[in-house]
């Protein structure tokens, strides 16, 4: 039994199909600066409006702050953690875990 060979595309056929993509993301583009946009910035004016009716700016800020700098710890701890080591008496490098267990060397073969 042959095999059938698939066709390649034309090139008319190829401007069609990016023709249609380009309008899906023209109508995308429009769907998120005529819905979305304008959904983000009323919440956020809420968001707003409620802190200073609250009166906890200064509260507020200074939790965001902190925030902030715990996740920046946690990012600095997580890209310590897992740098690689160069394992003794070899060329190849193992990854050094949490509890000091690394992964085995893998042979070159």
């Amino acid at each position: 039994m042959a095999k059938i060979k698939q066709k390649r595309p034309t090139t008319r056929q190829l401007k069609n199909e990016i023709a249609i993509i380009v309008k899906e993301l023209y109508q995308l583009k429009n769907y998120v600066n005529e819905v979305v946009t304008p959904f983000v910035t009323s919440n956020m004016s809420l968001f707003e409006k409620y802190i200073d009716f609250k009166g906890d700016i200064e509260i507020f800020l200074k939790y965001i702050e902190e925030e902030y700098d715990n996740e920046k710890r946690a990012v600095n701890k997580g890209t310590k953690e897992g740098k690689k080591k160069q394992a003794k008496g070899s060329r190849v490098t193992k990854t050094i875990s949490k509890d000091g267990k690394g992964s085995r060397p893998r042979s070159i073969q």
